[in-house]
């Protein structure tokens, strides 16, 4: 590929495309809960996190470097991608795991299924977006089929310190999933997600050598058997570096609030995964949660040109 290709604006997918990118990468990003629950069998929270990073920039840097040269990346605004990156993802994800350890099983969940009102809320007050009837019924759909889809409910979640650093981790990386559609514009999509995702690796690794002079659990590396070496490399380089790359390109071009409709239906993909590999039952109340995501992601977007 031309190296001249980065002095350009890369051209936004069309809403089919941007829909198709999330959607996929909502799917594939499901895989890793799974493999995580085999993993920190024997890893420390802490340390799935920080390798599944080095793997998942390591294999970005590498597709970067071929596709699109030495040069390319050189003049990549790396100060400014690992701030954001390191704030929105890095700082983001370890606020998530310290608040789903100080909460109960419930309240993630529900911090979670906030991301569309998150995303509202920054486009409002970032972008002034209008807040029409049929955009603020499509999130309501979507909050609601989020929430049928984690099977939880308002009332069973005990809301504390470790509820707040939840809703912080899901504001932060909104923040950031903007940010890199927005500060780097003459990067390719695979450049904006090598460049924050690196800043991400940088946080939480001195986060991590940070816990492992303290000696404060979450640091272990565990098993690097067969399986788990493998399920560790499936999870960082599809479940991480593919579907963060497919997840920017597409939130570039539905913006953060429309795309993060997306992330409400993961719930429902973890189910159908654990159900065709692990045998597990079948959740009717999941399925119709991911239909009411669905059909908030189809209400919203119905003649976008009007608002």
């Amino acid at each position: 590929m031309s190296t001249r290709a980065h002095s350009l604006t890369p051209p936004r997918s069309g809403p089919l495309a941007s829909n198709l990118a999330c959607f996929t990468a909502m799917m594939i990003w499901s895989f890793a809960f799974p493999i995580a629950e085999v993993l920190i069998e024997t890893w420390g929270a802490v340390a799935v996190v920080l390798y599944r990073l080095l793997i998942g920039v390591a294999f970005l840097l590498l597709v970067w470097l071929w596709r699109e040269g030495i040069d390319t990346l050189r003049r990549a605004d790396w100060s400014r991608g690992i701030g954001v990156g390191g704030i929105g993802f890095g700082v983001g994800s370890i606020l998530f795991l310290v608040g789903q350890a100080m909460a109960d099983a419930v309240t993630p969940a529900i911090a979670a299924a906030m991301m569309p009102i998150v995303g509202a809320v920054l486009e409002v007050l970032l972008d002034r977006r209008r807040l029409t009837p049929r955009l603020s019924l499509g999130i309501c759909l979507a909050l609601a089929g989020g929430l049928l889809a984690t099977g939880t409910r308002f009332g069973e979640g005990r809301f504390g310190w470790g509820s707040l650093l939840c809703l912080l981790s899901v504001v932060l990386f909104a923040w950031g999933t903007r940010a890199t559609t927005r500060n780097f514009p003459s990067l390719s999509a695979v450049g904006q997600t090598s460049v924050t995702l690196l800043g991400a690796l940088v946080v939480v690794f001195v986060i991590y050598l940070a816990m492992l002079v303290a000696g404060m659990p979450g640091t272990a590396i565990g098993s690097l058997d067969r399986l788990n070496l493998g399920l560790l490399v499936f999870s960082s380089v599809a479940s991480l570096a593919l579907a963060q790359f497919l997840w920017i390109r597409g939130a570039a071009g539905l913006g953060i609030l429309l795309a993060s409709f997306h992330m409400n239906a993961v719930p429902f993909y973890v189910m159908l995964i654990v159900v065709l590999l692990l045998g597990a039952d079948w959740s009717w109340w999941q399925a119709g949660g991911a239909a009411l995501v669905m059909l908030g992601v189809l209400v919203a977007q119905a003649k976008r040109g009007g608002g």
